[in-house]
């Protein structure tokens, strides 16, 4: 109860301490404007500021101008750490904005003697801004800054405004000239329509009429004309700025103060239990971390690890915890029980990337799991693993997990030195990475890059990125490399170009499996066995790892594991090859198998809200950062559906058996057709076609009769 009532003022003292900023900038502004005006005008400040002005000229002398910089200075810093707190920052701006709105149009009536009057503040405040600036320069002054606080307040970016302003005019000018330059080669006048005569000769001249909802066809969709702008900018000289920690909540973590009296009183209580199940047991050392408590304990002579296993849910019971884990610790020579503690601290993604061993971590590749059980952050190379396989169940944390993987790596790399090819079959996770210009796609040009949702088009991508696999390959051999670091290290040196990393994430492999099982097999064999001298990584989650989703083909070439909380053991040994995963707690609670380790390491996953990952990806994207890349030219077999003949062939027997039999099945299809990928390869084409369907909350298949006999009409059958 201390400890929950220590977090809570805690967490009380820092709302407050927030508060208190924002009451401190205020003052300060306050406290800048006052200082200023007794200082420029002392005659018309009363006898509050005139006194003011002698005391402190009477003390500092002349440097007492200094004073009203320095209020500018807390002003700002107060601000710049209040700056989340949005509602009173616009508080602020509005009242900012009326002060400069009243000394505006006091201005505009003095200069221009117009009948608008900017009232007492406006009286008051227009002498300071002449005897500072002068007329004409302060009306200029007031009226920018007026302009400012009002575009502040509608949440309008003036900078991005103007930016867009001075491009399209540059464009504009650009594309003038070049049609001069055209009339001039071809000899007729170049004639510029105004909008009225425009609008005319579209309605009278058909030609035109069509050329003009062609180029309004081609602003809409992505152009050869844009992308040649783009090949234009050189993307290593473009000035990207990877995204600043200040985008990220502050981690719970720091915080987090174990309290000593309860973790020796649950370490006794801990002993008593084993002691009543005849297991004498001393605790060796206690490793409290922000979820989970590890008592390492050593067992009395003759008493066996699975004594202690045995009686796991009668502990868990005992201590009253959701679970616990049992785990050897062969170079301590004890037995660890991990215990979950009474209150968990949420692990912050901000409290690992500011870890040192994230900042030293030379590699792009640099991934941010999670906090150890000791409250140590945890970072791992993707690059040397190379490949992750990653489950867990619904609910577990799977997809936060992914989320910050994706994120850590954005944090340490430029999208032209890592890009992400994102699958998505659920289309609800990887949206929000639309706009980043990491995305990649071997099948589209640069521009035109997406999240991959459809199955056969995630089958395509694959297969056309082991072409890239192969072409990677024989550029490095033609320049004496073996892998990607060296190639790009001798670019450096040649001045030639470097090469980038592609990092796929698929984020639910089983509905993948579940249409195009054997191509995407095929293709994540290959690229698994051989895409990492080339800089191509796999990253594969499912909440389901049975062995007809991770097949033995791909375990074995998935050496690093990743498993948070399972339903089952059997789920456990299928991507950890042991127990485990079972008897974690979910929401981030994680077990994560290095490559060539025995054991796994326990981590508590960081989380990062969808809030903080917008931001993140809002910073990136508004930097306009060029999409460049080379899309593969060759064409795949059947632009993604493998086997398309065979499967059409396979289309007309299916539609006979169904009119016949008057039921669907995958049974009975693998029956008539053998193998069940060819029977689920026929069922997913009979949906897509739409002549049977599923509907929601039945398994049952629901066959549409009219539609198969037009279509066996149709082909005179």
């Amino acid at each position: 109860m201390g400890k929950n009532r220590a977090i809570k003022n805690k967490n009380k003292n820092r709302d407050n301490e927030k508060i208190n900023r924002e009451a401190v900038a205020l003052f300060f502004a306050l406290a800048v404007l006052l200082s200023a005006y007794a200082f420029v005008v002392p005659y018309k400040s009363g006898i509050i500021g005139r006194a003011f002005y002698s005391v402190t000229f009477s003390i500092f002398g002349t440097s007492a101008y200094i004073l009203p910089f320095i209020f500018l200075w807390q002003f700002i810093l107060h601000i710049r750490q209040s700056s989340e707190l949005k509602g009173r920052l616009d508080f602020i701006w509005s009242f900012l904005c009326m002060i400069c709105a009243s000394v505006f149009f006091e201005a505009v009536h003095f200069m221009f003697k117009a009948n608008i009057s900017g009232g007492w503040l406006g009286d008051n405040l227009y002498p300071f801004l002449k005897e500072l600036l002068d007329a004409w320069l302060g009306l200029a002054l007031i009226a920018v800054l007026t302009f400012i606080l009002f575009a502040k307040i509608l949440r309008v970016s003036v900078i991005r405004f103007f930016r867009s302003f001075f491009v399209n005019l540059k464009d504009d000018i650009k594309k003038s000239k070049t049609k001069i330059e055209d009339s001039n080669k071809s000899g007729e006048p170049f004639i510029q329509q105004s909008f009225a005569e425009d609008v005319f000769t579209r309605e009278t001249e058909p030609n035109i009429v069509n050329r003009f909802d062609e180029e309004e066809k081609k602003r809409k969709e992505p152009s050869k004309e844009t992308q040649e702008k783009q090949e234009s900018i050189d993307s290593k000289t473009f000035n990207y700025t990877l995204p600043p920690m200040t985008l990220l909540k502050e981690d719970d973590t720091s915080n987090f103060a174990a309290n000593k009296n309860e973790l020796l009183k649950r370490a006794e209580y801990l002993k008593t239990i084993l002691t009543d199940f005849d297991i004498n047991a001393e605790v060796k050392d206690i490793i409290p971390g922000p979820v989970v408590t590890r008592y390492d304990l050593v067992l009395a002579p003759g008493i066996r690890i699975q004594t202690v296993s045995n009686i796991i849910d009668n502990i868990s019971l005992a201590m009253r915890t959701a679970s616990i884990r049992i785990v050897p610790i062969p170079e301590k020579a004890v037995v660890g029980i991990e215990v979950p503690n009474p209150v968990s601290v949420i692990v912050g993604l901000k409290g690992i990337l500011e870890s040192v061993s994230f900042e030293k971590s030379k590699s792009l590749l640099t991934l941010a799991l999670g906090k150890t059980t000791d409250g140590a952050g945890y970072v791992a190379n993707l690059a040397s693993m190379p490949h992750l396989l990653i489950a867990g169940a619904t609910g577990s944390g799977k997809s936060v997990g992914i989320h910050t993987i994706i994120l850590s790596i954005l944090y340490k790399a430029r999208p032209d030195e890592v890009k992400f090819m994102l699958i998505d079959p659920k289309r609800v996770e990887m949206p929000i990475y639309r706009d980043i210009p990491h995305l990649y796609n071997p099948c589209t040009t640069a521009a035109n890059a997406d999240i991959i949702t459809n199955p056969r088009e995630a089958a395509a991508a694959l297969k056309k990125l082991v072409l890239v696999m192969e072409e990677r390959y024989t550029k490095f051999a033609n320049v004496m490399v073996r892998n990607i670091e060296d190639y790009n290290n001798k670019m450096a040196e040649t001045g030639g170009e470097k090469e980038f990393y592609i990092v796929v994430v698929i984020d639910e492999l089983a509905d993948l499996m579940l249409v195009v099982q054997k191509e995407i097999e095929d293709s994540i064999q290959r690229l698994a066995q051989m895409a990492r001298a080339v800089g191509i990584h796999l990253i594969l989650a499912t909440q389901r790892p049975s062995v007809n989703v991770i097949t033995g083909i791909i375990k074995a070439n998935f050496p690093a594991r990743l498993s948070f909380q399972t339903t089952s053991k059997v789920d456990s040994r299928v991507i950890l090859d042991m127990l485990g995963a079972e008897s974690l707690m979910g929401k981030g609670d994680m077990l994560f198998l290095p490559p060539g380790e025995a054991r796994p390491v326990r981590l508590q996953g960081a989380f990062v809200s969808l809030k903080e990952a917008e931001k993140i990806i809002s910073f990136i994207s508004n930097q306009n950062f060029p999409r460049l890349y080379e899309a593969v030219s060759v064409e795949v077999e059947g632009k993604g559906n493998f086997d398309a003949d065979k499967e059409s062939k396979d289309l007309i027997p299916a539609l006979k058996l169904i009119s016949e039999r008057r039921r669907i099945s995958q049974d009975l299809l693998k029956a008539n057709f053998g193998g069940s990928a060819r029977a689920t390869n026929i069922l997913s084409i009979l949906e897509i076609e739409g002549f049977i369907s599923k509907p929601e909350g039945t398994n049952k298949w629901q066959i549409n009769f009219d539609k198969i006999s037009k279509y066996l009409e149709a082909n005179n059958i």
